[in-house]
């Protein structure tokens, strides 16, 4: 029995290959190991080929406890905070923690019997007799129904699919089409070829990075602009002063803001990528670095062009046309700005999607493609929250200071896969049909639309097209007056003050809520304020608008001398409004984990009530920081349609009414 076997590779797809020879598993997110054991010592090996044994003790422990020598194939996975497989995790296993797991999925060698030419399901069966799941050991599961399957680990934010056919030999150090890949997640390896200077000779700005060709020609791909701690830059540069030459070693051109330094290509790390391919070979925006990729030679990272692209350029520039069904209609000027811009077909699971100039910044260094990746990655989360309620489309259309306007008629615009929810117009206005066809955000391709349409943050109704005339919960809008003439960082500090008082208006409002025994959930807005949901039942809008009024002023009554209930802003001074308007029919308010058009892209976060005090930073929820909170805190917000948080908040307020 030899001491190790390359791994087999997957062929990435973009979708599910057709028929029924495959079997599906769980495409695990975390190392993937092949594993020996004889005479009950166990050698865990990366793919390639370094010894992980001391790093991972407890695997090693219980593989040594199987009793039989033999290879087994597999991934060791660490879930992260929210209790999902994280890679980061992996990466920071100290070797300590009990929460590792090792999910086996293939038996190559048996008691010195080689099985690799055995069909899969045979070895597969072996495997099940050989291995008793615990701890540490796990069975990966096997699925028939790589749709379903898919589907699932789309709703759960995992990694994605893996298709094997049921017959196949294990093929060594092979790609083929016997085993396959479907992905979910946007990262993907990359070699290091060099970085760029900072303006501090002990550290480095930017990480550049490439691939090998098919033809094994290395490529410069982009850059990283960021996505390490302090700490983690420091040891890399390290690293990098080490491996630094004089001559690039790839084959074309990098362009850079700064001066460039080249390295021996012998760094794997993973980057998640902001942009996709353009026909030069290069990504398009910038790649937020992830961490290294020890278990992995820098040979190994091939572009790998049998799988097909999740994005695919097409030829012809354009924008695509519909008839205006409102004379005054707002759609002139989307079609206005994508005339003539750059776009492609984004094809995911439920239909095809068409974006409009990738590279165009909507703050500094912030490109819209970035958006679009971030609420690709998001969705899982944010859908839940948006799921069958209608949204106004808030549109920034050139960037993120741009004058605003809003779209509530799709008027025929929405994507094959959209939802739409038709609605008689309340108030008749010149220009405009008497029905409005509402979109409804229900999947991701929906509101990659609307982000592609112009959409920075979403905004969703109160209540559902199930029972439109019904919210869900009251929203209280903590908003403090921003001062029209100021600019700059006096309008900055002016902002922080406010926000300041917002925190403690909040904390009066938990002080209400808490003495009627209401549950309620607290997110920042994503600007200078905080929002506050209250769930609710059983009432109309008529009943909520009053009800929140009531609350509005029994949290003024606390704190008069920084809150204010007057609808009229101009006599509000510097105080906070506690804006209760925001209950009719129809209202819409910054969904959770939507960025939010203001001077940096802020993310509207929840939090926890604990979180509500005076150190509260809200510059700190960032497009690029919520992930990293969300690995630490997972989402805060799960209870927030529980049917018995609603029913027992709606008994509260029926007595309050």
């Amino acid at each position: 029995m030899p001491d190790y076997i390359e791994p087999m590779l997957c062929t990435p797809l973009k979708t599910l290959p057709p028929g029924d020879e495959y079997i599906y598993e769980i495409k695990w997110d975390g190392y993937r190991a092949i594993s020996s054991v004889r005479k009950k010592k166990a050698r865990i090996h990366s793919r390639k080929g370094l010894n992980y044994s001391a790093r991972y003790p407890l695997v090693a422990e219980a593989l040594a406890a199987i009793g039989h020598d033999c290879i087994i194939d597999g991934e060791i996975v660490v879930p992260g905070k929210d209790g999902k497989p994280s890679f980061n995790a992996v990466q920071r296993y100290n070797g300590k923690r009990s929460a590792i797991y090792y999910y086996l999925f293939d038996l190559l060698w048996l008691d010195g019997q080689d099985l690799t030419g055995l069909p899969l399901t045979q070895r597969q069966e072996l495997l099940r007799m050989l291995i008793k799941e615990g701890p540490v050991l796990k069975l990966s599961t096997v699925y028939t129904d790589g749709g379903a399957l898919f589907n699932r680990m789309q709703e759960q934010g995992m990694e994605g699919v893996v298709g094997k056919k049921a017959d196949s030999a294990y093929a060594s150090g092979k790609r083929g089409d016997a085993w396959i890949k479907v992905k979910l997640s946007k990262r993907q390896e990359f070699v290091i070829v060099g970085y760029t200077e900072a303006d501090s000779p002990s550290r480095f700005r930017s990480l550049m990075f490439g691939e090998y060709l098919p033809t094994g020609e290395l490529v410069y791909v982009h850059h990283s602009g960021g996505g390490w701690s302090a700490e983690e830059g420091k040891a890399l540069f390290a690293r990098l002063k080490q491996l630094e030459i004089t001559k690039k070693p790839f084959i074309n051109t990098a362009k850079t803001e700064t001066r460039q330094h080249f390295v021996k290509p012998q760094l794997v790390a993973e980057f998640d990528l902001s942009g996709f391919y353009t026909p030069s070979g290069t990504i398009r925006h910038p790649a937020p670095f992830k961490g290294l990729r020890e278990d992995k030679d820098a040979k190994e990272v091939i572009r790998e062009e049998e799988g097909d692209p999740i994005i695919s350029p097409v030829e012809a520039p354009g924008a695509s046309r519909a008839t205006y069904l409102n004379t005054d209609s707002n759609w002139k000027a989307v079609d206005k700005e994508q005339e003539g811009a750059e776009w492609m077909d984004f094809t995911m699971r439920k239909c095809t999607i068409r974006v409009h100039d990738l590279e165009r910044e909507l703050w500094t260094d912030v490109p819209k493609g970035k958006l679009l990746v971030y609420y690709n990655r998001l969705s899982h989360l944010i859908l839940p929250y948006i799921k069958d309620r209608p949204q106004s489309l808030h549109l920034k259309l050139t960037h993120a200071g741009a004058p605003r306007f809003f779209i509530k008629d799709m008027e025929g615009r929405q994507p094959e896969c959209a939802t739409v929810f038709t609605d008689t117009r309340r108030t008749k206005k010149a220009g405009k049909r008497d029905q409005i066809d509402y979109l409804v955000a229900n999947n991701a391709e929906t509101l990659l639309f609307m982000v592609d349409t112009g959409c920075i943050d979403i905004n969703p109704w109160a209540s559902r097209i199930q029972q439109p005339e019904y919210p869900d919960y009251l929203w209280l809008d903590l908003d403090p007056t921003s001062p029209e003439k100021l600019k700059g960082d006096a309008l900055i500090k002016a902002e922080n003050r406010g926000f300041a008082d917002a925190i403690e208006v909040a904390r009066a409002v938990k002080e209400v809520l808490d003495k009627h025994r209401l549950k309620s959930f607290v997110k920042t807005s994503g600007k200078t304020g905080i929002h506050i949901y209250i769930p609710c039942e059983g009432f109309g809008f008529r009943q909520a608008r009053l009800l929140a009024s009531v609350l509005a002023s029994e949290v003024h009554d606390l704190v008069p001398e920084i809150s204010t209930v007057n609808t009229n802003i101009n006599q509000r001074g510097s105080r906070v409004y506690i804006d209760a308007g925001q209950n009719d029919y129809a209202d819409t308010l910054a969904a959770p984990y939507c960025i939010r058009p203001y001077h940096q892209p802020l993310v509207s976060t929840p939090l926890s009530w604990r979180e509500v005090n005076a150190s509260l930073d809200r510059w700190a929820f960032t497009v690029d920081t919520i992930e990293r909170r969300l690995d630490r805190k997972g989402d805060l917000w799960g209870d927030l349609g529980d049917g018995k948080v609603k029913a027992a908040n709606g008994k509260v307020l029926r007595r309050m009414f």
